[in-house]
């Protein structure tokens, strides 16, 4: 459809905003515990935790009270352990923490809520010891580890605490005139609320940006429903540059939103995040972007012998003992047949770019503990053996005939891998628009054409009968193939148009999906065409939810991270249509997930300064042991 034609497309967005959304299904019930310090004050209620649980042998606990002037919900207290760079976090239950299974060592440990903090304990904790440490919060500045500014939305488009950025309301920051209801159902309807503000921008860059993502003929805009006329491009290009031009003051948009959190179900939960080191220049409130020698994990995945594999930014793969919190590194290197303009855009002529270094995006393991990876710039599907080292790579569009949604050939880059039974690896090709197979007995590659043009093909899965399931981003449908006819069915959300990153599907075949610029999460049952899509936070009219990474556990609930509250993994009863909101140790979004037999989720700080590779217990007392085993 084209803008000319938008009441109704408009009238979606506004119903989404204002948590109305007709063609989605809401679930209003979720669950709430507001408790605070004074409430409690002599109630003598049973207060759960962990402690109770049998704790790991060579391990200590940590326990305490927190407490503060004013009543709080949920505070993070952290311990982090300075010998081994660990970050542990645990939530309180009416001022009450206990963080069990602690591995020994030198400890710096500390509780925030919000601007509630407290002082920094040092302290040194031996095998068996069973210590208490009690902590008042008050008003203090952020810790750059841990920042988290929920006001600037999240980090996933370059946002953070930034000083002299000033939080206006929606309607402030958007004021009224001719444009804004197409950058409504454009712009902020794809981008969310916070983004345009980073962006400072003359009328000529706004008609370039707007030709590459909205002009039929665009590079964006080919996979995409909804585009702009030559009138229409002028009236809100010039309602942006009024706005958001190149002299516009440093803005933010203000969210107001609490997120509801259960006490008594987040006490019983911890977070392990296993730090990386950072470069001299790194900036915590920034944004991570890969850059030569800087660690940016992106997608985890679980190996057959306990360990955490994970790609790593433009270095190459991170494995984790999460054992002994030991890294081991397998470097790409370089390859200088790359195509000559790098990931961000950078011809090879200019000296910041990295056009000559090989990004991988998605991983996968096989039965034998090889490491499958997928470049987003290389070109090829990877192989590891980590015992050796060993790497081979073999190229997707070996003829450099796969043109991209640019009209380049040669440019391909894939996405993301997954085995089929047989331990075939199928994956995305999110510039190229393909669907493809390594196949493992002739060690060659097949490529197939999506049916929607520049769909942009992102996550994928696999069902028991061995069809592929993939979202499309740009084309905001869920895909399937069938890998014995070779047919395509596609299924538009319902919330089209949209940004449809990841999927999973579960034991019954149901197959999930984040939709991520509309806070939405999907759930479509192949064998009757039935669509349902909840709106992830329906206790607000703010746009900010960001879905990712997801999977299913063994009990058929459903796991994703969401980066647009400044990081957040959340879990989806199917039964009775609830959300329980875990807030992360840091700001950060998940890209991907991954699951242990425990229930544990495996995931990384992809867009945090100070990467990681993170390990959360829900109920940290199915805690046996710190290897993480699929099996």
């Amino acid at each position: 459809m084209t803008l000319i034609d938008n009441e109704n497309a408009a009238k979606n967005w506004n119903h989404r905003k204002a948590g109305r959304f007709t063609r989605v299904k809401l679930s209003s019930s979720v669950s709430v515990l507001l408790v605070s310090l004074l409430s409690i004050a002599g109630s003598g209620g049973k207060i759960t935790s962990a402690s109770a649980a049998e704790a790991i042998a060579g391990t200590a606990s940590l326990s305490g009270s927190i407490t503060a002037e004013n009543p709080f919900t949920a505070a993070q207290v952290y311990a982090r352990n300075m010998d081994k760079n660990m970050l542990y976090m645990v939530y309180t239950n009416r001022g009450r923490y206990s963080a069990i299974n602690l591995m020994p060592g030198g400890y710096e440990v500390w509780a925030e809520k919000g601007e509630l903090k407290s002082e920094h304990r040092m302290l040194r904790i031996q095998a068996g010891d069973k210590l208490t440490v009690d902590l008042l919060m008050q008003p203090g500045p952020d810790f750059a580890l841990t920042s988290k500014d929920r006001a600037m939305g999240g980090p996933q488009f370059g946002l953070g605490a930034r000083d002299g950025v000033v939080l206006l309301s929606y309607e402030e920051l958007y004021p009224p005139g001719p444009g804004l209801d197409i950058a409504t159902i454009t712009c902020i309807s794809c981008h969310g609320g916070s983004f345009l503000p980073t962006q400072h921008r003359s009328k000529a860059e706004w008609i370039a940006m707007i030709g590459i993502m909205l002009n039929p003929a665009g590079a964006f805009a080919q996979g995409s429903t909804l585009t702009v006329t030559a009138e229409q491009t002028e009236i809100l290009a010039n309602y942006l540059a009024s706005n958001f031009g190149p002299d516009s003051p440093a803005r933010g948009l203000k969210i107001d939103v609490e997120l509801p959190l259960d006490e008594e179900t987040l006490s019983k939960a911890m977070f392990i995040e296993y730090l990386l080191p950072l470069l001299p220049e790194a900036d915590l409130y920034r944004r991570s972007a890969a850059q030569p020698g800087k660690h940016r994990t992106l997608e985890p995945k679980l190996d057959n012998f306990g360990n955490i594999f994970a790609t790593n930014g433009i270095i190459g793969i991170a494995r984790l003992d999460p054992r002994t919190a030991q890294f081991s590194h397998f470097p790409f290197g370089t390859d200088t047949q790359n195509h000559a303009v790098d990931m961000y855009g950078k011809p090879k002529s200019d000296p910041a770019s990295i056009w000559s270094n090989i990004y991988a995006h998605g991983l996968t393991i096989d039965s034998n503990n090889h490491v499958f990876w997928l470049e987003y710039q290389g070109r090829h599907v990877g192989r590891l053996d980590p015992e050796t080292g060993k790497m081979d790579r073999f190229p997707i569009d070996p003829k450099g005939v796969v043109v991209d949604e640019k009209g380049i050939a040669g440019n391909v880059r894939g996405h993301t891998p997954h085995l089929d039974s047989e331990e075939n690896v199928w994956f995305t090709v999110i510039r190229g628009n393909k669907i493809g197979v390594w196949n493992r007995t002739t060690e060659e590659i097949t490529l197939w054409e999506v049916p929607t043009v520049n769909s942009f093909p992102y996550g994928i899965d696999m069902d028991k009968n061995d069809e592929v399931w993939f979202a499309e981003l740009l084309g905001c449908k869920v895909g399937r193939f069938n890998t014995k006819t070779e047919r395509f069915t596609e299924y538009p959300s319902l919330a089209t148009p949209c940004a449809l990153n990841r999927l999973t599907v579960d034991a019954k075949g149901i197959v999930w999906y984040s939709v991520f610029n509309k806070g939405i999460l999907g759930r479509l049952d192949p064998k009757t065409g039935e669509q349902v899509e909840y709106d992830v936070l329906p206790f607000t009219d703010e746009n900010i939810s960001m879905p990712y990474g997801i999977i299913a556990d063994q009990n058929n609930q459903i796991w994703f991270g969401d980066g647009g509250m400044g990081g957040t993994l959340i879990r989806f009863n199917p039964e009775t249509e609830k959300f329980t909101y875990y807030p992360e140790p840091r700001q950060g979004d998940n890209p991907n997930i991954d699951i242990t037999r425990e229930g544990a989720i495996i995931f990384t700080s992809r867009s945090s300064e100070q990467s990681a590779i993170g390990i959360f217990y829900p109920d940290v007392s199915k805690m046996t042991g710190y290897g993480t085993y699929r099996k």
